[in-house]
């Protein structure tokens, strides 16, 4: 999918970190990236949440969620980590949902390495060219590992 073939909706970043989009619903977003300070590696998780309402499917949801990520990876050289909400139980149905997003949107410039521990789902995002990519996998995922065993 060529980013140029996108709609998404106007957004706007009240830091380096937080975005902000509403949809033509009147539905109000915001995308953010936290730091994971513990590491040697530039890692950051990433979480997108709506405020209170209910709307169709919108596809330009997407787009802009795909866009603010394209828009954050063009800054450095960082890698992305997420895990998928499991409050609700709909644990898989998110993973299967960002999966497929990720086949969509990703041009063959990013790589995607997933992990997982019981009901959770872990995935990190890293451009393909990331000068210790085997290493920082390997070092993150014993982080995750680390912090998920002891809940």
């Amino acid at each position: 999918m060529d980013l140029h073939s996108l709609r998404p909706y106007d957004f706007r970043k009240a830091d380096d970190a937080t975005y902000y989009f509403e949809t033509e619903n009147g539905l109000k977003y915001r995308a953010y990236f936290i730091e994971f300070p513990a590491t040697f590696y530039k890692l950051y998780s990433f979480s997108f949440e709506k405020e209170e309402g209910n709307a169709p499917y919108d596809k330009r949801v997407k787009d802009t969620i795909v866009t603010v990520l394209a828009d954050f990876f063009d800054s450095e050289n960082y890698i992305l980590g997420y895990t998928c909400d499991v409050t609700d139980g709909r644990e898989m149905a998110r993973k299967r949902l960002f999966d497929r997003w990720f086949e969509q949107a990703n041009n063959g410039s990013l790589r995607k390495i997933d992990f997982q521990m019981d009901n959770i789902y872990v995935s990190l995002i890293v451009n393909r060219n990331y000068f210790a990519i085997d290493a920082a996998v390997q070092d993150i995922n014993q982080l995750f590992v680390d912090i998920l065993s002891q809940k």
